[in-house]
């Protein structure tokens, strides 16, 4: 059942980078939520904690394109190594200016670069894939496993956060993100042999990825896909917490990201004959009515079950998007796509956990189950409706290349 999985892992440095990379990238999994508990810890406020939690995820979508454009052209070593320096400098101020009752606007500011330098390890390690993989089967298969390798750390990683952060110390999910970003990014930047090429500054690599606009889709459809993200770990929180169980929140978390394991684990062991974009359509319309579902949480025990059955859902739609942006971007620019993957779903999460601690704030937890159940909709029937622009046989980065030559050889 697996052997795919053995034949990806058995390449040279492959199965090195990969674990490297998974620990480098347990931040997408602690950090955001460590600051919604330290942040509400301290002040009390889920409003301050989800808007403090949204600057540093809008930061971070904002900048991360970036990044990934300046890791194409100058290597992933040369530019992440400092980057993750004044990452880690970063959350550390933040911590100090929280508990020294410093100026509040230095809380945004120190969130702000925190974000701004977390950058995308989660597309560098694809981007490496892309270089050693020669079949698009084993690279399928390469997603898969790197989805499930991030759903391992959203199983893990949020129930010690929770855990260390109300039961020890409140900066505890942050003080861990620091942590494993140091020694995962030490593990990572030392592996040159499966670095990819640097890219040159040929025509092929001007222009934005975006301008496809079968990867546009893809980018809106994840922004409100992000929004589940964003606003269930904040709701995770709120709802334990109106439960008398505060530090059980994890456990919430754990369980949507087992589902996500679980399936994630599931779809990439097989070979599929469907195209990747129907896939897609179908796990982010399922995802829609999981969604739904959760407004039916009567307690833990009935939240924690439905969280489960919707994390079944999401690592199909994420490796569904990632396989439709390697089929439509230009090769050149892939890192950067992949980045804008992320992009789309940091915004979703900022917004999310930002809108939904303010409706906490002001109704309760259940209520604000409404706004993912709205957002997942959206971003269903945006994906169906706009299918056939995923189409890699008719927006493809190639079948654009053929048929703006052909435009400019009429015209000729």
């Amino acid at each position: 059942m697996f052997n795919n999985y053995r034949e990806i892992l058995s390449l040279p440095g492959a199965l090195k980078f990969s674990l490297a990379g998974l620990v480098a990238r347990m931040p997408i999994a602690v950090l955001g939520l460590g600051i919604v508990l330290f942040i509400q810890g301290v002040s009390g406020s889920y409003g301050l904690a989800g808007i403090v939690a949204a600057v540093y995820m809008i930061v971070q979508a904002l900048a991360g394109p970036g990044i990934a454009r300046l890791v194409d052209r100058r290597g992933q070593a040369a530019v992440m190594v400092p980057i993750v320096i004044t990452h880690l400098i970063a959350l550390l101020m933040l911590i100090i200016t929280v508990y020294a009752d410093w100026w509040t606007g230095f809380i945004f500011v120190f969130a702000g670069i925190g974000g701004a330098t977390v950058g995308s390890v989660g597309s560098l390690v694809r981007s490496r894939w892309s270089h050693i993989v020669d079949s698009p089967k084993k690279l399928q298969t390469a997603f898969s496993w790197e989805s499930v390798a991030d759903e391992l750390l959203f199983v893990t990683g949020p129930v010690v956060a929770t855990v260390l952060a109300t039961a020890v110390f409140p900066p505890a999910g942050i003080i861990l993100s620091m942590l494993t970003a140091g020694i995962g990014s030490a593990l990572l930047y030392v592996q040159k042999s499966t670095e990819p090429p640097l890219v040159e500054r040929t025509t092929e690599a001007k222009g934005h990825v975006f301008s496809n606009p079968g990867i546009f889709t893809i980018i809106v459809v994840n922004v409100f896909l992000g929004v589940n993200f964003g606003a269930i770990d904040v709701i995770a929180v709120a709802f334990a917490d109106e439960q008398g169980v505060k530090s059980l929140a994890g456990i919430l978390l754990s369980a949507f990201a087992l589902g996500s394991l679980i399936a994630g684990g599931l779809y990439g062991s097989r070979s599929w004959n469907s195209a990747a974009h129907h896939r897609f359509g179908v796990s982010v319309s399922l995802l829609a009515i999981g969604a739904c579902a959760m407004m039916l949480a009567q307690g833990m025990v009935s939240y924690t079950i439905i969280l489960f059955l919707v994390g079944f859902t999401i690592a199909p739609s994420l490796i569904g998007a990632n396989s439709v942006i390697e089929q439509l971007a230009p090769p050149r620019r892939l890192t950067e796509a992949f980045a804008w993957l992320g992009t789309s779903l940091g915004f979703g999460v900022a917004f999310g956990s930002a809108i939904a601690g303010n409706i906490i704030d002001a109704t309760n937890a259940k209520t604000a189950m409404l706004l993912p159940a709205g957002c997942a909709i959206v971003g269903a029937l945006l994906a169906l409706s706009l299918l056939k622009l995923l189409n890699p046989t008719r927006s493809s980065h190639e079948v654009r290349s053929n048929r703006e030559r052909q435009r400019v050889n009429v015209e000729g």
